[in-house]
């Protein structure tokens, strides 16, 4: 398989590339779960670190969260010379393990200028196997940006998010995926919402943004922009003295929704921000112009 035809998953500020059949089988803060046909195929868990960095800890760590057999098994292995080819901007070390009906092979990482550790690790029926495929996610890993944005991308969404905004909440549903980010009282939630096509039959996309939202005081506004049907919908206090109070009560007075139809990939779109104080609308143009549907 071409490394063109290899989708890549961003999470939580790392950002790898699999093989098209690949899937997203568990995700947790910092912890993904990826299975090929046959089941889990690949692990990693990567955590911020203070401090001194020892790859001795965290395989001793590794080693007390295993089941005994496993436990037993796991030891250190130097890392072979096309993997450290692939990881040359980390402090990298390895081990494996096994146990009745699989078997381990992973690297511990630290990188030294965000100072995050990663631990990946492949999981095989027979050794060695995806000595190839192991090699090319590892070249493609990557744990930091230069530009002050964090990239998200699962199953069929992509978007570019400020570092400043922490997740606070996913779902992930077959007709609806949701992440909300927060940066103090401002929330940027992502929608998307699938199949288009049957969530519109019987109603036009005014119609949809009404079912999925409470809109108070004004209406929601229709348009057309790239192409696309989008309906944008905006709330703030009326008067200066309302805006003023809006920074000291508990909730947001602050509201806006844009939400478009991608026809072409069967999906509506839609970015949702609440704060107490104005909006910043170039960053709702960025983070708009930065999510789509892949």
């Amino acid at each position: 398989m071409s490394l063109n035809q290899w989708k890549e998953i961003a999470w939580y500020g790392v950002r790898f590339k699999i093989p098209a059949d690949w899937q997203l089988g568990q995700i947790g803060t910092r912890y993904l779960l990826i299975e090929d046909q046959s089941g889990p195929a690949m692990e990693i868990k990567w955590t911020p670190l203070k401090g001194k960095f020892s790859h001795q800890v965290h395989l001793k760590r590794l080693a007390s969260l295993q089941e005994k057999q496993v436990r037993k098994s796991l030891k250190p292995e130097p890392v072979s010379a096309e993997w450290e080819t692939a990881l040359t901007h980390f402090e990298a070390s390895g081990f494996s393990w096994e146990s009745d009906s699989t078997h381990g092979r992973g690297v511990i990482l630290f990188c030294p200028t965000c100072h995050h550790a990663s631990l990946i690790q492949f999981f095989h029926k027979d050794p060695p196997k995806h000595n190839l495929v192991a090699s090319n996610i590892l070249n493609s890993f990557r744990d930091h940006r230069s530009d002050d944005q964090i990239l998200w991308s699962a199953y069929d969404i992509r978007a570019l998010v400020p570092e400043t905004f922490e997740l606070k909440h996913h779902r992930f549903e077959a007709g609806r995926y949701e992440l909300d980010f927060a940066n103090r009282s401002q929330h940027i939630i992502l929608y998307r919402w699938a199949p288009a096509s049957v969530l519109l039959s019987k109603q036009d996309l005014v119609q949809f943004a009404r079912s999925v939202a409470v809109f108070r005081k004004t209406e929601p506004v229709a348009g057309k922009m790239n192409g696309c049907d989008t309906v944008e919908w905006s709330v703030s206090p009326a008067s200066d003295w309302g805006r003023w109070v809006s920074r000291f009560i508990g909730k947001a007075s602050y509201y806006w929704l844009g939400i478009w139809h991608l026809e072409a990939k069967n999906r509506i779109l839609g970015v949702r921000a609440e704060d107490k104080k104005p909006l910043d609308t170039e960053l709702l143009d960025g983070i708009c112009n930065h999510y789509e549907s892949i």
